[in-house]
């Protein structure tokens, strides 16, 4: 295993996804909804709160102009049939004003890693990732709760 590249991990991202930063881009309530786990300081799980349902993985790191393996997410978002994201997120010159021991956010790169990987960045605002991740959680949620399992028709 290669070796730490910064002794601190940003948390820039954690600060920027609760619910008191990014209902400045989406409404409060959808705000409530988007629940993270952070799986490893730089992968998180969309999750549904209520039934624990992973919606979404998405690795996210500051923005050097760097393009970032995605070998392991994608793998494990085929396998879990979800999809995944790499969000790489520039710093403001502000604080983010729900948490100030961290820099707001003031953009992201991003990209679909699976299903059907996107070849070129998408450049996004906050209030446009906001709202990009409200929609991918509502579709996978749809998707998650059609699913029947082979044996349902036999209760």
């Amino acid at each position: 295993m290669r070796a730490e590249r910064y002794l601190t991990r940003d948390r820039s991202y954690g600060a920027w996804h609760r619910v008191g930063s990014i209902q400045r881009f989406i409404k409060p309530e959808q705000a409530y909804t988007l629940t993270m786990a952070d799986l490893d300081s730089v992968m998180f799980a969309e999750y549904n709160h209520a039934s624990k349902i992973p919606l979404c993985l998405v690795e996210v790191a500051v923005d050097v102009g760097q393009e970032k393996p995605t070998g392991l997410i994608a793998s494990l978002a085929q396998r879990a049939d979800i999809p995944a994201y790499v969000a790489l997120y520039s710093h403001s010159s502000l604080p983010n004003p729900a948490d100030t021991n961290w820099p707001d956010i003031a953009g992201f790169r991003v990209k679909r890693v699976w299903p059907i990987p996107e070849r070129v960045w998408r450049s996004l605002s906050p209030e446009e990732w906001a709202s990009a991740l409200v929609q991918i959680r509502s579709w996978q949620l749809r998707k998650c709760l059609r699913q029947e399992a082979a044996n349902d028709l036999d209760y």
